[in-house]
């Protein structure tokens, strides 16, 4: 048993630099997958259908939500710290660029902004809108509410692929590669640097926690500022075209932090090796996915990550059986897991799994 922050800390330095931990590092998310239906204070908004305007979240009533999951989290005692982070459930990037954001029941939606790839040249980001003020309202009341007990971290992000091919609807974008690259190429460029805008304002706003910053949603504690990000969108790119239109963005916004992770979907493993060719990303983040393939089915994955000298974070709903056969297939150093459970008590027999499960 890890003894106070102290000791966590050091674990998840341990992490980082991919050495043997005392125990499995994890953390526990409690829910479903609809990430935006863990928050009572957004049941009035899901409502399918409802077009949503910044002025329609109150902030101060998601409060309570967040100190009840970080009360679930702390009776387990768990070698992760468990993160707040601005609404998980709103496509906040999307919604920054000018997206109308739509409730469907259980998330919502971003419309698509414009219908043709020369139309993007006339969209401008502006740090300073009515969504960027709701997003770093959450993040300086989240810094109250914790006076010190939890770090505050960033939510669902997207990257500049998910993000353009919100902006214009993913067929369009993936026809705009050959139709109009240099457009297209030039506004991912203005995406990335939109996304820094926002990661430096929350670097800027966020109380240091214990020295370091944690990656929201999965709860990885780092010694310094962090970043992570996604481009799920790349399932839909060759090689080639991952290389050509994402890859050198990525390098880019990767080397403005220390410590970076990308999230990863299985259905994006064609592109591992040119993302473990990006020398600024420490860790990647690979999604058990939902009638996606099983942990034992994904392990040459995850030895790849940590061969190439990244850490590695293994995301999903994982049992104890899948946590002990990546142990005893990966070795003891540089990986992460982030569990999502439906309730505490099956959270609680896998953390006391954890606390005694066998290590190489």
């Amino acid at each position: 048993m890890l003894n106070g922050n102290t000791d966590r800390t050091a674990e998840h330095k341990k992490f980082w630099n991919r050495e043997k931990t005392a125990a499995p590092l994890a953390s526990f998310r409690i829910g479903n997958y609809f990430f935006a239906t863990h928050y009572r204070a957004a049941e009035k908004i899901l409502v399918k259908g409802t077009r949503i305007t910044p002025d329609m979240i109150d902030v101060d009533s998601f409060m309570e939500d967040y100190e009840r999951h970080y009360n679930e989290t702390s009776a387990l005692n768990q070698t992760g710290f468990w993160t707040a982070e601005p609404y998980t459930g709103i496509p906040w990037m999307e919604a920054f660029w000018g997206c109308e954001i739509v409730a469907n029941g259980e998330s919502f939606m971003a419309q698509p902004l414009v219908k043709e790839a020369g139309e993007l040249e006339k969209l401008a980001f502006n740090i300073d809108n009515p969504w960027a003020a709701k997003y770093f309202e959450f993040v300086i009341k989240l810094n109250k509410l914790s006076q010190g007990r939890f770090p505050v971290g960033a939510p669902i992000l997207r990257g500049q692929g998910d993000t353009a091919g919100a902006l214009m609807g993913q067929t369009r974008f993936i026809y705009a590669l050959y139709e109009e690259p240099a457009i297209i190429k030039k506004t991912l460029g203005r995406i990335v640097d939109s996304f820094l805008q926002i990661y430096k304002e929350m670097h800027r706003l966020n109380a240091p926690f214990l020295g370091g910053s944690s990656l929201g949603l999965y709860h990885v504690w780092a010694p310094g500022e962090s970043l992570w990000f996604q481009d799920d969108i790349g399932a839909l790119l060759s090689p080639a075209l991952y290389r050509e239109f994402l890859l050198e963005n990525e390098k880019r916004f990767c080397g403005a932090y220390r410590y970076t992770m990308m999230h990863l979907h299985p259905s994006s493993f064609h592109l591992l090796d040119d993302i473990l060719g990006n020398e600024n990303l420490k860790a990647v983040e690979i999604n058990k996915d939902a009638g996606g393939p099983s942990v034992a089915q994904m392990l040459p994955r995850f030895r790849k990550v940590l061969d190439k000298k990244r850490s590695l974070v293994i995301w999903g709903d994982l049992t104890e059986e899948e946590i002990q056969l990546a142990l005893d297939n990966l070795g003891p150093g540089g990986i992460f897991f982030s569990i999502l459970l439906p309730g505490l008590d099956r959270a609680k027999k896998v953390n006391s799994f954890l606390m005694t499960a066998g290590m190489p």
